[in-house]
């Protein structure tokens, strides 16, 4: 950008010969930088599945599954990976096998919501092997033979049994979601890597990218596949690959979301914080320190969070970590007394705004008063500490931005619930900073994203209604109705075509 102002000044200094797009009187924000999102894993199919988060019925997402199954020929599975919550429904319910039945009947069809509760239609039952459960040591109940699935292991269970896109497939699938993180106002986004992604996920990403096809800014985050692939692949990422590898487009960032399986922890899944499993911990830190590699971990809990901390504080003293920029994702667990720890050490908290969809999980597993500062976000800026939003998309979230931004400015889940104190909620402005500059923080971009003015990348996004003025329960269907990344438009709606 060379300049942000007045009209006449700005035409004055394009000159006769630069193309001009007039915004209609259009609010005009930074381009959004979703700080923690699954892209990567969920590009690799994007083309396969249906996407249910703007259906406001069952019925109309019953009938996206039923034009998918006229599209496709007879036995191609169907797939609903997240993304959904039965509350957004007028139905207030999620669907039947019955109704997946009545809806794709020749086709295999699989919907799932967060990692808690999925559900196979009887021709996707008679496409998997149920025997395999007893091999995978799925606890009982996990995949019961009714269709329905429970829990992160029995989802991973089906995933290894799905077909895989072949290359070409992935690089198309991998194009369509980055144009259609586009229309959602995306401009740049921090991948987490997520459960079931290792080194071998990211070639459909990079030959997206080699082919410019890439419409979003991608910074990778990258960890081990499974559990006890750590002391392989970790040490693989750290010699062979280096923050700052690529361009503008992609580039690696550093080390995330999942550092160590074991100390992988939810809301009621307790992690491993045994001495052998910190001090293993504390040994791939300090790898990672030693070169240079910025680290994002996921930690919810208190405990797994002032552990972690504990770790961090340990290391700072040999090896400044501020330099670094290392960040806690998610902590909603997080004490006022961490936040001041996190201060001290210059690390900071990306804050997805994944209680939207799972808010009342959290308070049957903790308590309300427990999830009122969770995440502590009035807490961690008012200490300085650097803040970054994101969705959490696609398996436990939306990826549409503004549904996060309505998360950090209501508190409201998506049934419409209020669960945050009224303390701990954001201004419109403050929400829409930490999801444009403060992201691009994490990245080491704050200088050169984020915001509208001169010398910074030509990242900005023509709003379809003005975020500023909209009643708050319209906040979450906004969109894009022109999307500029580097100065070249990227996306445009009907306004702009």
């Amino acid at each position: 950008m060379t300049y942000v102002g007045e009209d006449a000044v700005a035409r004055t200094m394009a000159g006769p010969a630069v193309p001009v797009i007039d915004a209609g009187r259009r609010r005009v924000v930074p381009g959004l930088i979703d700080g923690h999102t699954h892209f990567v894993r969920a590009g690799l199919t994007w083309n396969d599945e249906v996407q249910w988060g703007r259906e406001p019925t069952l019925a109309g997402a019953l009938e996206r599954i039923a034009e998918a199954a006229a599209e496709r020929p007879p036995g191609t599975w169907i797939k609903v990976i997240g993304g959904w919550h039965p509350e957004q429904f007028a139905e207030r319910r999620a669907p039947t096998r019955e109704e997946l039945d009545r809806s794709a009947p020749d086709h295999p069809v699989f919907v799932q919501l967060g990692y808690s509760w999925g559900l196979l239609s009887t021709a996707a039952l008679r496409a998997v092997d149920l025997g395999k459960t007893a091999a995978e040591g799925l606890d009982a109940g996990a995949v019961d033979p009714s269709g329905v699935l429970r829990g992160m292991a029995a989802m991973r269970w089906l995933y290894w049994q799905l077909p895989v896109p072949s290359p070409e497939e992935q690089v198309a699938s991998t194009a369509a979601a980055s144009l259609a993180f586009s229309a959602a106002g995306i401009t740049g986004l921090i991948d987490g890597g997520g459960a079931n992604t290792g080194p071998d996920v990211y070639s459909a990403l990079y030959e997206t990218w080699r082919r410019g096809l890439l419409t979003v800014r991608v910074r990778t985050t990258v960890h081990a596949s499974r559990p006890h692939a750590e002391p392989e692949e970790l040490p693989g990422y750290l010699r062979y690959l280096a923050p700052g590898f690529g361009d503008d487009m992609l580039r690696v960032l550093g080390m995330g979301e999942i550092i160590h399986y074991n100390v992988h922890d939810g809301f009621s899944r307790s992690p491993d914080l045994s001495e052998g499993s910190l001090e293993a911990l504390y040994s791939t830190f300090a790898d990672c320190a030693r070169r240079g590699w910025p680290v994002q971990i996921h930690a919810i809990r208190a405990d797994t969070i002032e552990a972690i901390v504990g770790l961090w504080e340990r290391l700072d003293s040999e090896i400044p970590l501020a330099p670094l920029r290392w960040a806690i994702v998610h902590g909603e667990g997080m004490s006022r007394a961490t936040v001041g720890r996190m201060a001290r050490l210059g690390a900071g908290v990306l804050v997805p705004a994944m209680l939207r969809f799972e808010g009342e999980e959290l308070i049957e597993a903790w308590g309300e008063e427990a999830v009122l500062q969770a995440p502590p976000l009035r807490a961690l800026l008012d200490a300085g500490v650097p803040v970054g939003g994101g969705t959490d998309a696609m398996r436990v979230a939306s990826y549409r931005p503004f549904t996060a931004m309505h998360w950090y400015v209501s508190g409201r889940e998506i049934g419409g619930r209020r669960i945050r104190a009224a303390d701990n909620l954001l201004t419109r402005a403050e929400a829409l900073r930490i999801c444009t500059g403060g992201s691009a923080w994490f990245s080491f971009e704050e200088h050169q994203r984020g915001r509208l003015e001169p010398g910074l990348r030509g990242d900005l996004v023509v709003l379809d209604k003005d975020y500023f003025t909209v009643p708050e329960d319209e906040i979450p269907g906004i969109g894009a109705e022109l999307t500029v990344v580097g100065g070249v438009p990227v996306w445009a709606g009907p306004a702009f075509r």
